[in-house]
């Protein structure tokens, strides 16, 4: 009975191996199979009796483990099952999903087709292997109408490419054009034989395909050719305006050496007018019409210089006109010539060379080292002495570094007063150096900044000393003051009365010192006080001065006799020279003093021309001289008091020194300002005496012009003045042929420049308007009333004075008299000036005559003053002539 159940028990089970769940499964199965197998030959034998053997409880328990190892099993084999449904449905979710990409997939391809039918371009696709793997209708039209074949899959993009060169035009140029982005892009531009212009773009695709796209750029090709011409036909027109508007002469000859092109600025240089010159015409026939174009052909050397690219010299013409040439060669054949004014530049450069010679003939008599250092720290002028303590030529220095010339370790112990120049430090110091061991020398250097107009430093200034000997002397001084200390013990008490008397010495001269310094400052107070006394007493010194030339200038105008005629001459040749010496001593004293300051404004320039031409040209007349104008109506900003003494001092020296001849009075307008010259044919003066004449007390042939009773201060006063209103006199003259003095002032804001209205004819500005005219003269002094009646009075004015203000405030006076116009000093009594006077008649008198101002105070005050009251200012001592024509001028106006 139990070998059936043992056979049964070990029959052989399947692998248990299992590499997938339903592997797994049918190995589950069996087990369970298995188990259950034994459950049933276990279960028989209890039934058969087991339980009366010793063994049968561990049967049982054999039973139960089998029973639990069973129910584990059926546990695992249903999470199998149900792992086993998961992954089904995951498979067939797979399925469905690959069916979808699939159609998705085919869909992509169908909207790609769609998408490279619908661009307007040719488009081809080629595989990694280059070969033909799609392209569109248009492209494929395109090869079929020029009978170009393919086959997809089969022609590669080299095949079709060559292939497509049958209807290339090879005789237009190709365009390629390569990408630098990580993606290459190549673009080629050709042109077809019909005229069509291609552009073939190639893009290489992320798997290594290509993608060729052909787009038909003829209208864009023919768009940018009309472009072309149309900038071209501008830019000739451009070119041509360019070369009429440029100060330059410009000419363009051909490589037949015929002329093209030109400007007029050419025809002005060479002299020849624009009807002679014709498109063509050979250029060295045209060269050899006029002298001037014949210098330049010369200049240029065309004969010779054929083969040099580039030539440009400078050439000087008949009429000083210096032009800088240039020549250029053109690569397509011919040549260009410009010639450009350079006479300007060139004077400022033989000026400046000129300039610079003396610099260098003064730095290079100079004893110590100068230097020039720009801001790279190279050299750009040395002295001669700066070359012999190197041992070198200039030009072994200049644009040579500080530490090439100077050497390594000079140069580091420089560098930090190099550096303190450089940030704009003037820098003093001393130092030890030597060319060789045994010439060491000390020097004492200065370093002084450059400034540029930004206030930038831009370099420094090097001056460098020897004081070897001073310090080798110092030190000697040294040594035998400490050798005299070793003995100051043993020569105490005389030392001690040398010290005693060495003070007293001190003392006497710090005494005498103050004593010098007190009389110093005495002799200034007393020079001050000087030209204080003379600026203030200068009506005090003029009034009588002006009585006499009234009564004098009467005279004059009456019937006298022969001897009393050739007195009153030299009495009025007297007073004359009096009147200058007492004008001449009072402006140098209040210059002196600084008593003169300028009132600047803007005023039209021929009005002070024409008034002193017509001041002047009597008395040129007078000496038989020619008395010329030349002006132009121009506003300048100046003092036009101050400016108008200075050309009365030039004038008036133009007379003194010119015999025969004639004076020169001119205008001139410069790029700076208006220039203003006096110019005259006398006696000149020597060079070496140009600097000298503007001292004061200083006279040309002093011992030769006797009769000459100036002082020599005409011309220091025209300088002074001049500084004072910040302008500068220049002056040229040739010996015994005469002298130019030129003044430049600035012009005024073009915005307070209005029209001039037309001077009133000059006959209407003289006698005529002075007969009968009624003139009231306010004066505290008799004399200078009762000479100012006696010269108006021979003019034929009816003249009325008064001395007071009392007199002045009479009932009724004023508006019985109704004076035309009003002659009033300034200075009166008891204080009173002539604007109070000038007042008391304002508030009779409606409208308001004009008034003349005479003053012997010359005071920028009192003329802002006088000015701000728009009356006329005359200062003392006053000339009739130009008090005839003040009168005039202000009846005229009326």
């Amino acid at each position: 009975m139990s070998k059936p159940a043992n056979t049964e028990v070990a029959s052989t089970p399947p692998p248990i191996e299992a590499e997938n769940p339903a592997d797994e499964l049918a190995r589950l199965r069996y087990e369970n199979e298995k188990l259950q197998k034994i459950n049933r030959v276990l279960m028989r034998r209890v039934e058969m009796g087991w339980g009366n053997h010793s063994d049968a409880y561990q049967s049982f328990e054999d039973a139960a483990m089998l029973a639990d190892k069973v129910k584990e099993r059926t546990y695992r084999l249903q999470q199998t099952l149900h792992r086993l449904e998961e992954s089904n449905k995951e498979l067939e979710q797979a399925r469905r999903d690959t069916e979808q990409s699939q159609i998705q997939a085919e869909q992509d391809r169908q909207r790609l087709r769609d998408a490279i039918e619908s661009i307007s371009d040719a488009f081809a696709l080629f595989d990694s292997d280059r070969k033909m793997v799609m392209v569109n209708s248009r492209c494929a039209d395109f090869w079929r109408q020029h009978n170009i074949e393919f086959e997809l899959g089969v022609t590669t993009f080299q095949e079709i490419t060559a292939a497509s060169l049958v209807v290339v035009d090879k005789d237009a140029k190709a365009q390629k054009k390569v990408g630098v982005h990580h993606d290459p892009i190549a673009q080629t531009i050709f042109k077809l034989r019909d005229g069509t212009w291609i552009q073939m773009q190639e893009r290489i695709t992320h798997d290594g395909g290509l993608v060729v796209v052909y787009t038909d750029i003829t209208s864009i090709k023919l768009a940018e050719e009309l472009r072309y011409e149309t900038a071209m036909t501008e830019q000739a027109e451009l070119l041509k305006a360019t070369l009429e508007n440029m100060s330059q002469g410009v000419v363009l000859i051909n490589a037949d050496g015929l002329l093209e092109t030109w400007n007029q600025p050419f025809l002005s240089f060479i002299g020849m007018p624009d009807s002679n010159v014709s498109r063509g015409e050979e250029f060295a026939r045209l060269m050899s019409q006029t002298p001037a174009a014949q210098t330049l052909y010369n200049a240029l050397a065309l004969d010779q210089s054929q083969d040099t690219p580039f030539m440009e010299v400078e050439t000087v013409l008949s009429d000083d006109l210096v032009l800088l040439n240039r020549r250029s060669l053109i690569p397509s054949g011919g040549m260009l010539f410009t010639f450009a004014d350079i006479t300007e530049r060139s004077r400022s450069q033989q000026a400046l060379k000129e300039s610079e010679q003396r610099i260098r003939l003064i730095t290079d008599a100079m004893p110590a080292l100068i230097s020039y250092v720009n801001k790279e720290h190279c050299y750009e002028f040395v002295n001669r002495e700066f070359e012999k303590w190197f041992n070198r030529s200039r030009k072994e220095i200049i644009n040579h570094h500080l530490r090439d010339v100077l050497g390594e370790q000079e140069y580091n112990n420089l560098s930090i007063h190099i550096a303190r120049a450089m940030l704009g430090q003037a820098v003093n110091f001393e130092i030890e150096h030597s060319r060789d061991p045994d010439n060491v020398r000390i020097s004492n250097k200065t370093y002084i900044p450059h400034f540029d107009e930004q206030r930038n430093v831009i370099g420094f200034f090097a001056l460098e000393q020897d004081v070897t000997e001073q310090r080798r002397t110092a030190r000697a001084l040294k040594h035998a003051y400490d050798y005299m200390e070793q003995r100051v013990n043993q020569r105490t008490k005389k030392i001690s009365e040398i010290n005693l008397q060495l003070r007293n010495e001190i003392e006497e001269r710090q005494l005498a010192e103050v004593k010098l310094l007190e009389a110093k400052r005495e002799a200034d107070q007393a020079n001050e006080s000087k030209s204080k006394f003379l600026a203030a007493t200068s009506h005090d010194l003029l009034q009588p001065m002006n009585s006499a030339r009234l009564f004098a200038d009467a005279l004059n105008d009456l019937s006298l006799s022969d001897e009393a005629q050739k007195l009153m001459t030299s009495l009025s040749y007297s007073l004359e020279n009096l009147e200058s010496l007492i004008s001449a001593l009072v402006d140098i004293s209040k210059l002196e003093a600084g008593l003169i300051e300028p009132v600047l404004d803007d005023f039209e320039i021929d009005d002070l021309i024409n008034n002193m031409a017509a001041e002047f040209a009597p008395q040129a007349k007078s000496k038989g001289l020619k008395f010329k104008v030349k002006t132009t109506q121009k506003l300048v900003h100046s003092d036009n008091y101050l400016l108008a003494r200075i050309l009365r001092n030039l004038l008036s020296n133009a007379l003194r020194y010119t015999n025969e001849g004639g004076i020169l009075l001119g205008v001139r307008r410069r790029k700076q300002g208006v220039q203003i010259q006096v110019i005259d044919t006398g006696i000149g003066i020597p060079q070496d005496k140009l600097s000298d004449i503007f001292r004061e007390f200083n006279r040309l042939d002093a011992k030769k012009r006797r009769h000459d009773k100036g002082l020599g201060l005409g011309l220091a006063i025209v300088e002074r003045l001049a500084s004072v209103m910040n302008l500068s006199i220049s002056v040229s003259s040739v010996e015994g042929r005469g002298s130019c003095f030129s003044i430049t002032l600035p012009y005024a804001d073009i915005k307070n420049q209005k029209a001039k209205p037309a001077p009133a004819p000059l006959i209407d500005r003289f006698n005529d308007k002075l007969e009968g005219a009624r003139i009231l003269l306010i004066d505290n002094d008799e004399e200078i009333c009762k000479g100012m009646e006696t010269v108006l009075g021979s003019w034929n004015c009816n003249v009325t004075s008064v001395q007071t203000l009392e007199e002045l405030s009479e009932p009724e006076f004023l508006t019985e008299l109704d004076p035309q116009l009003i002659i009033a000093d300034y200075h009166l009594d008891d204080g009173d000036t002539g604007f109070d006077a000038l007042a008391i008649t304002r508030e009779h008198l409606t409208p308001h005559p004009p008034v003349i101002m005479i003053t012997a105070n010359y005071t920028n005050e009192l003329r802002q003053q006088v000015r701000e009251q728009g009356y006329s200012l005359l200062n003392k001592p006053v000339k009739p002539h130009k008090m005839k024509l003040a009168l005039s001028n202000l009846l005229s106006n009326q």
